[in-house]
């Protein structure tokens, strides 16, 4: 949400912090294991923008992670509804967490997340290196990779990074297409403000962008 007026400043103190409480780290591997051992239907990013948006405002990150990773392992049939909630009731009865030991795919699970997955080599390319763009305004009815706060802006073609999936579609299973960094001037963005312009700059897909 950064950018959007009337939510705040985008650095708050402890934003530094990359968790506050430890059940945050704990939901952050839950989420990272639902995807490498596939036991989870659906993208956690494009469904946590199925939230109510009162509920989705009102949650804090990790709470969003939380429910989307619930979410996921239903649609997969790994868990049956109510299932969480019942496991909630039987701990504060008192039963004791249930724990289980696997190395096999405690290492599995590490060398995915050390895994490497560079872009594809970008070929032939709509912009070229200091081309001027503009970022394209239109209505998403499902997930986009296309920050609301830049829809309509101008910038430069700094950088070719490569290629990838357009991610609005799957997500992540659109045609491969090159994936560009623009530069955006602070004030082009955001209007002038009383700190000095600074620069902004977005990797965003070709799809993304027309000629300024």
């Amino acid at each position: 949400m950064g950018g959007m007026h009337g939510f705040g400043p985008v650095v708050e103190p402890g934003s530094d912090a990359v968790y506050h409480e430890p059940w945050e780290g704990r939901t952050f591997a839950m989420s990272t294991l639902v995807g490498i051992e596939r036991i989870g239907k659906g993208s956690g990013r494009a469904i946590r923008e199925e939230m109510e948006p009162e509920h989705y405002l009102r949650a804090s990150y990790y709470e969003r992670w939380l429910w989307s990773t619930e979410e996921r392992l239903l649609r997969k049939g790994t868990i049956a509804p109510g299932e969480v909630d019942a496991w909630v009731a039987r701990l504060r009865a008192g039963e004791q967490v249930p724990r289980r030991l696997d190395p096999e795919q405690a290492e599995r699970d590490r060398a995915a997340i050390s895994a490497m997955h560079p872009l594809g080599e970008a070929g032939e390319t709509r912009f070229a290196v200091g081309a001027r763009v503009r970022v394209v305004r239109r209505r998403h009815s499902g997930h986009t990779r296309i920050p609301r706060y830049v829809r309509g802006a101008e910038g430069e073609v700094t950088a070719v990074r490569g290629t990838a999936p357009l991610p609005d579609i799957g997500p992540y299973a659109g045609p491969i297409e090159p994936v560009y960094c623009i530069s955006f001037a602070s004030d082009d963005v955001f209007g002038a403000g009383e700190e000095p312009s600074w620069t902004l700059r977005l990797d965003l897909s070709e799809s993304y962008l027309e000629t300024a």
